[in-house]
Protein backbone atom coordinates (compact mmCIF):
# COMPACT_ATOMS: atom_id res chain seq x y z
CA UNK A 1 0.00 0.00 0.00
CA UNK A 2 1.45 3.43 -0.95
CA UNK A 3 2.43 5.55 2.04
CA UNK A 4 2.46 9.26 2.81
CA UNK A 5 5.35 9.82 5.21
CA UNK A 6 5.72 12.91 7.38
CA UNK A 7 9.28 14.19 7.89
CA UNK A 8 10.26 16.70 10.58
CA UNK A 9 13.70 17.97 11.53
CA UNK A 10 15.48 20.75 13.39
CA UNK A 11 17.79 21.92 10.59
CA UNK A 12 18.28 21.56 6.85
CA UNK A 13 20.89 18.81 7.21
CA UNK A 14 18.54 16.64 9.25
CA UNK A 15 15.72 17.22 6.78
CA UNK A 16 17.99 16.43 3.83
CA UNK A 17 18.91 13.05 5.32
CA UNK A 18 15.30 12.20 6.07
CA UNK A 19 13.94 13.19 2.67
CA UNK A 20 16.74 11.45 0.75
CA UNK A 21 16.31 8.18 2.66
CA UNK A 22 12.51 8.19 2.78
CA UNK A 23 12.23 9.25 -0.85
CA UNK A 24 14.36 6.31 -1.94
CA UNK A 25 11.83 3.79 -0.64
CA UNK A 26 9.47 2.42 -3.28
CA UNK A 27 6.49 2.14 -0.92
CA UNK A 28 6.54 5.88 -0.22
CA UNK A 29 4.27 7.79 -2.61
CA UNK A 30 4.37 11.28 -1.10
CA UNK A 31 6.42 13.08 1.54
CA UNK A 32 4.90 15.60 3.93
CA UNK A 33 7.33 18.20 5.25
CA UNK A 34 6.23 19.10 8.77
CA UNK A 35 7.79 22.52 9.27
CA UNK A 36 6.67 23.01 12.87
CA UNK A 37 10.09 22.67 14.50
CA UNK A 38 12.38 25.63 15.25
CA UNK A 39 15.38 25.73 12.93
CA UNK A 40 18.33 25.52 15.32
CA UNK A 41 20.44 27.40 12.78
CA UNK A 42 18.21 30.51 12.69
CA UNK A 43 15.93 30.18 15.71
CA UNK A 44 12.86 30.58 13.50
CA UNK A 45 9.98 28.13 13.16
CA UNK A 46 10.48 26.92 9.60
CA UNK A 47 6.81 27.03 8.68
CA UNK A 48 6.09 30.39 10.30
CA UNK A 49 8.20 32.51 7.96
CA UNK A 50 7.84 32.62 4.15
CA UNK A 51 11.58 33.02 3.51
CA UNK A 52 12.49 30.23 5.93
CA UNK A 53 9.90 27.94 4.32
CA UNK A 54 11.11 28.71 0.80
CA UNK A 55 14.74 28.07 1.77
CA UNK A 56 13.85 24.68 3.24
CA UNK A 57 11.79 23.57 0.23
CA UNK A 58 14.47 24.74 -2.21
CA UNK A 59 17.01 22.67 -0.29
CA UNK A 60 14.86 19.53 -0.30
CA UNK A 61 13.21 19.65 -3.71
CA UNK A 62 16.22 18.34 -5.70
CA UNK A 63 16.59 15.32 -3.42
CA UNK A 64 13.52 13.38 -4.57
CA UNK A 65 11.09 13.04 -7.43
CA UNK A 66 8.31 12.20 -4.95
CA UNK A 67 5.65 14.89 -4.48
CA UNK A 68 6.34 17.15 -1.51
CA UNK A 69 3.52 18.39 0.73
CA UNK A 70 4.32 21.28 3.05
CA UNK A 71 2.34 21.13 6.29
CA UNK A 72 1.56 24.65 7.46
CA UNK A 73 1.48 25.85 11.04
CA UNK A 74 -1.48 28.02 12.08
CA UNK A 75 0.89 29.98 14.29
CA UNK A 76 2.27 32.00 11.36
CA UNK A 77 1.43 35.68 11.00
CA UNK A 78 0.15 35.10 7.45
CA UNK A 79 -0.24 31.40 6.56
CA UNK A 80 -1.28 32.24 2.98
CA UNK A 81 2.05 33.98 2.38
CA UNK A 82 3.90 30.94 3.73
CA UNK A 83 1.85 28.68 1.46
CA UNK A 84 2.66 30.80 -1.58
CA UNK A 85 6.36 30.74 -0.70
CA UNK A 86 6.26 26.95 -0.42
CA UNK A 87 4.50 26.67 -3.78
CA UNK A 88 6.96 28.97 -5.53
CA UNK A 89 9.90 27.03 -4.07
CA UNK A 90 8.64 23.74 -5.53
CA UNK A 91 6.07 22.25 -3.16
CA UNK A 92 3.49 20.08 -4.91
CA UNK A 93 0.77 20.66 -2.28
CA UNK A 94 0.19 22.21 1.12
CA UNK A 95 -1.67 20.81 4.13
CA UNK A 96 -3.19 22.74 7.02
CA UNK A 97 -3.66 23.28 9.79
CA UNK A 98 -1.18 21.79 12.20
CA UNK A 99 -1.87 22.17 15.91
CA UNK A 100 -2.19 25.46 17.73
CA UNK A 101 0.19 26.16 20.58
CA UNK A 102 -1.47 25.66 23.97
CA UNK A 103 -0.94 24.71 27.59
CA UNK A 104 -2.75 22.73 30.28
CA UNK A 105 -2.35 23.09 34.07
CA UNK A 106 -2.42 20.22 36.51
CA UNK A 107 -5.63 20.46 38.58
CA UNK A 108 -3.80 19.81 41.88
CA UNK A 109 -0.49 21.60 41.54
CA UNK A 110 -1.43 24.30 39.07
CA UNK A 111 1.84 23.60 37.25
CA UNK A 112 2.07 22.88 33.51
CA UNK A 113 0.77 19.36 32.97
CA UNK A 114 2.72 18.64 29.77
CA UNK A 115 6.36 17.63 29.91
CA UNK A 116 7.37 20.34 27.49
CA UNK A 117 5.24 22.98 29.25
CA UNK A 118 3.31 23.70 26.06
CA UNK A 119 1.79 21.40 23.46
CA UNK A 120 -0.39 21.26 20.40
CA UNK A 121 -4.13 21.89 20.57
CA UNK A 122 -6.13 19.85 18.06
CA UNK A 123 -9.64 18.51 17.58
CA UNK A 124 -12.97 20.31 17.15
CA UNK A 125 -11.81 23.37 19.10
CA UNK A 126 -9.57 24.42 16.18
CA UNK A 127 -12.04 23.74 13.33
CA UNK A 128 -13.19 27.33 12.78
CA UNK A 129 -9.58 28.55 12.67
CA UNK A 130 -8.67 25.77 10.25
CA UNK A 131 -11.57 26.63 7.95
CA UNK A 132 -10.58 30.30 7.80
CA UNK A 133 -6.95 29.49 7.03
CA UNK A 134 -7.85 26.90 4.38
CA UNK A 135 -10.12 29.50 2.79
CA UNK A 136 -7.32 32.10 2.72
CA UNK A 137 -4.64 29.71 1.47
CA UNK A 138 -6.81 28.16 -1.26
CA UNK A 139 -7.31 31.62 -2.76
CA UNK A 140 -3.58 32.31 -2.76
CA UNK A 141 -2.06 29.15 -4.27
CA UNK A 142 -2.49 26.99 -7.37
CA UNK A 143 -1.32 23.73 -5.81
CA UNK A 144 -3.74 21.34 -4.07
CA UNK A 145 -4.73 22.19 -0.51
CA UNK A 146 -5.24 19.37 2.00
CA UNK A 147 -7.58 20.59 4.74
CA UNK A 148 -7.53 19.32 8.30
CA UNK A 149 -8.32 20.48 11.80
CA UNK A 150 -11.17 19.19 13.93
CA UNK A 151 -13.01 17.26 11.21
CA UNK A 152 -15.44 14.89 12.95
CA UNK A 153 -18.15 14.26 10.35
CA UNK A 154 -19.03 14.29 6.68
CA UNK A 155 -20.57 17.72 7.18
CA UNK A 156 -17.28 19.03 8.55
CA UNK A 157 -15.42 17.56 5.58
CA UNK A 158 -17.91 19.14 3.17
CA UNK A 159 -17.30 22.51 4.80
CA UNK A 160 -13.55 22.22 4.22
CA UNK A 161 -14.11 21.34 0.57
CA UNK A 162 -16.45 24.30 0.22
CA UNK A 163 -13.77 26.52 1.78
CA UNK A 164 -11.34 25.51 -0.97
CA UNK A 165 -9.67 22.30 0.15
CA UNK A 166 -8.91 19.77 -2.58
CA UNK A 167 -9.21 16.90 -0.11
CA UNK A 168 -9.27 16.45 3.66
CA UNK A 169 -7.37 14.52 6.32
CA UNK A 170 -8.65 13.13 9.61
CA UNK A 171 -6.45 13.32 12.70
CA UNK A 172 -7.70 13.63 16.27
CA UNK A 173 -11.09 12.06 15.54
CA UNK A 174 -9.29 8.84 14.59
CA UNK A 175 -8.09 8.46 18.18
CA UNK A 176 -11.71 8.50 19.38
CA UNK A 177 -13.02 6.44 16.48
CA UNK A 178 -10.41 4.35 14.62
CA UNK A 179 -12.90 3.90 11.75
CA UNK A 180 -13.50 7.66 11.46
CA UNK A 181 -11.98 7.92 8.00
CA UNK A 182 -14.35 5.37 6.49
CA UNK A 183 -17.37 6.77 8.36
CA UNK A 184 -16.66 10.35 7.35
CA UNK A 185 -16.09 9.34 3.71
CA UNK A 186 -19.47 7.58 3.70
CA UNK A 187 -21.19 10.59 5.29
CA UNK A 188 -19.57 12.93 2.78
CA UNK A 189 -20.69 10.73 -0.12
CA UNK A 190 -24.25 10.80 1.21
CA UNK A 191 -24.16 14.60 1.45
CA UNK A 192 -22.85 14.85 -2.12
CA UNK A 193 -25.62 12.58 -3.43
CA UNK A 194 -28.27 14.61 -1.62
CA UNK A 195 -26.90 17.90 -2.97
CA UNK A 196 -26.91 16.52 -6.53
CA UNK A 197 -30.51 15.36 -6.15
CA UNK A 198 -31.68 18.78 -5.02
CA UNK A 199 -29.46 20.97 -7.20
CA UNK A 200 -31.28 23.62 -9.33
CA UNK A 201 -30.14 21.96 -12.53
CA UNK A 202 -31.65 18.65 -11.43
CA UNK A 203 -34.87 20.28 -10.28
CA UNK A 204 -35.37 22.02 -13.62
Amino acid sequence: MPLIVSAMGFDHDELRRLVAEVGAREEVALIELNFSCPNVETGLIMGADPNETAAAVETLRPLTDKPLIVKLTPNATEPAAVAEAAQDAGADAVSLINTLKGMALHPSSGEPWLGGTTGGVSGPAVRAIALEQVHAVARRVRVPVIGMGGIQSGRDAADFLAAGATCVAIGTESFRDPAAGVRIADELAAISRKEREFSPARAS
